[in-house]
């Protein structure tokens, strides 16, 4: 069997003789007088009259020999026959065709429409030209594409020889428009609102950075369909708006998530929660109706019919029901101490984090169709509070195969609440949870001037993908992949160097004292990334988090001179700096430490410690010369 490259160098033969034959193998336009489509639908009137017809598309397969040939071609609109007889085409035409056609071609062919014996619709050959030659063949027709891998690099082939993926992306095509027809015809307003922004809002999620040269400010790739601005419609007089765009999020990959999809969003005006319910309830009914033409689905090992009651699931009563935990008034230690019993990982050790764990946990048992609702204000920073139980939110969520495929509220529209919310985020960022929303104040502005009674609703791909039952990436036409020729970037090896002023007069305690306070500077600037999940066990099993995974070592320097000089070149070479003043020691009153550094030159403020943090060879290069401490 010829190689791949020996195949590409025969077909640039093939082009040659396409040029000397004065037949152009790229040409910039067809003169086609039908697609496929059509010439199959007016098939019986073309043939009976024996008028001549012009068709285009790509040569699927070849077969016959001599003056009799055979081939399928494809326009998209559907597959059609073409025959090749010595008596109908001009000789030296019939000699190129054999001679520079191939599959993957792309040809333009005119002729008569004819039934032949086995009573296949087919098009009989006057002429026709080469469109477009390609250099390489189409995978086998029985097998396609079996890598994975090799299946999302090549779409546009996996598509070709496969019906049943092209049909999934007609589907999903179809399953959008349903979407937008729906709210229009409830009287929504489609909108576009920015996909770059200062603040990133209306989910808690990692963004994506980037720079705005001309602005000369760092900005973010949005992770909601315009929440925030959609919200300022309502407060601008819109009653109705929706859109549906891409989000990104820079998080990792699941059958579940993925960096990159669309999503859809609607904000109603002086309508609550309840009425949000309805009318997702409608639309998911309405999509499943005239997308699939069912109600059913079985999807995840779960089995739901869309036509049925929606229950509502509470989602404190829930997690009580299936953990004993109650989300309101059980300890964090208590959470970890179920999750841990449960053998369910969890990420960062917040409240908020573990309740979330909790209920992932239990909202794998569901199937649906449901909506999970009055979710704690803790998880819900833009949702109002329900007004029969001030620990809950007007907050609701369609569950689906153990998963929640949609996000809605009756929105907040109290400045004086959202401040604080937002306040309680930031708090959540400094202690280095990535996903904490980043407070917007110019959207606590707009609060202040009123926004009616609002409800919010979005929902993504995801939904299509549950209804399809197929990972999230299976239903992306052209997911995002690592570039063949590159391997994964080696991690650099960080570390961090604490310094030690050891001729302050420090008591030994002091020293402990610098030493941890530089620490908890360093783990609180740095974040989560410092951290890891691993445990370890004890012979008898007992659990020890190894949370630290980058090295710190301690060493002494002589003098508060010496310290100074390290955190100012430290600096200059883009090091993380933390450090430690003789005012920090003898005060936590953070507003005296700010007025005496302050009335005082730089030289003069005596350093008892500085803590570097960054790559290991450039933190190594810095400290080489300071002896360990002892």
């Amino acid at each position: 069997m010829a190689s791949l490259e020996e195949l590409r160098d025969t077909r640039i033969q093939k082009i040659e003789k396409l040029k000397a034959a004065g037949m152009d193998p790229y040409t910039a336009d067809s003169f086609r007088t039908h697609t496929i489509a059509e010439a199959s639908t007016v098939f019986d009137t073309l043939s009976t009259s024996g008028e001549s017809v012009t068709l285009a598309g790509r040569v699927l397969a070849i077969r016959g020999q001599g003056g009799l040939l055979f081939f399928n071609f494809t326009d998209g609109t559907g597959t059609f026959q073409g025959m090749v007889k010595k008596e109908a085409l001009d000789e030296t035409l019939l000699a190129l065709f054999v001679d520079t056609v191939d599959n993957a071609d792309f040809i333009e062919v005119t002729g008569t429409l004819i039934v032949t014996k086995t009573g296949q619709q087919t098009i009989l050959i006057q002429t026709w030209r080469m469109l477009t030659k390609a250099l390489a063949p189409l995978p086998d027709k029985w097998h396609g594409l079996q890598d994975q891998e090799e299946r999302f690099r090549k779409r546009y082939l996996d598509i070709l020889t496969d019906p049943a993926i092209r049909e999934l992306f007609e589907k999903k095509s179809k399953f959008w428009d349903v979407t937008r027809t729906f709210m229009k015809e409830c009287g929504f307003m489609e909108v576009e609102t920015p996909t770059l922004e200062v603040t990133t809002g209306g989910a808690e999620a990692n963004p994506f950075k980037t720079h705005h040269k001309d602005f000369d400010i760092d900005v973010y790739l949005r992770i909601s369909v315009g929440e925030l601005w959609q919200k300022r419609l309502m407060a601008a007089g819109f009653p109705k708006t929706f859109e549906i765009g891409r989000v990104y999020r820079n998080e990792g990959s699941s059958p579940e998530h993925t960096q990159e999809f669309t999503n859809m969003e609607f904000y109603w005006a002086y309508a609550n929660y309840e009425d949000g319910m309805n009318l997702v309830q409608d639309l998911y009914r309405t999509i499943a109706t005239e997308v699939f033409g069912t109600t059913k689905f079985t999807t995840r090992g779960h089995t739901f019919d869309f036509a049925e009651e929606w229950p509502r699931v509470d989602y404190a009563d829930e997690v009580l029901k299936r953990t004993g935990i109650n989300v309101f008034e059980s300890t964090e230690e208590e959470m970890k101490a179920k999750l841990d019993e449960l053998g369910v990982s969890y990420e960062g050790e917040s409240r908020e984090r573990l309740m979330d764990t909790l209920w992932k946990y239990c909202r794998k048992q569901i199937s649906g169709p449901a909506f999970l609702v009055h979710h704690p204000v803790l998880v819900s920073p833009l949702s109002k509070v329900l007004a029969s139980d001030p620990r809950k939110t007007e907050r609701f969520q369609p569950l689906i195969a153990g998963s929640e495929v949609g996000n809605g509220f009756s929105e907040l529209n109290d400045p004086i609440d959202q401040r604080a919310r937002f306040e309680l985020q930031q708090k959540l960022i400094e202690r280095g949870e990535e996903e904490a929303m980043m407070p917007e104040w110019e959207f606590v502005e707009m609060l202040e001037h009123g926004m009616p009674p609002t409800c919010g609703f979005g929902f993504g791909e995801r939904l299509f993908a549950f209804m399809v039952d197929k990972p999230i990436r299976e239903i992306q036409l052209f997911p995002l992949m690592r570039p063949k020729d590159s391997t994964p970037k080696k991690k650099e090896t960080m570390i961090a160097a604490a310094l030690i002023n050891v001729n302050a007069g420090l008591l030994k305690w002091q020293e402990m004292n610098t030493v941890a306070h530089l620490n908890a500077a360093f783990g609180a600037r740095v974040g989560r990334e410092l951290f890891s999940k691993d445990v370890i066990l004890s012979q008898d099993e007992q659990k020890i988090n190894l949370n630290i995974k980058n090295a710190i070592m301690i060493r002494a320097a002589d003098s508060a001179k010496v310290l100074r000089e390290v955190a100012l070149k430290a600096k200059e070479e883009g090091l993380q700096v933390d450090e430690f003043t003789r005012e920090m020691l003898e005060t936590t009153n953070d507003k005296k430490i700010t007025e005496i550094t302050a009335a005082k030159p730089f030289e003069e403020i005596e350093y008892l410690g500085v803590l570097v943090y960054g790559p290991k060879e450039a933190v190594e290069e810095i400290v080489k010369e300071f002896p360990l401490f002892s």
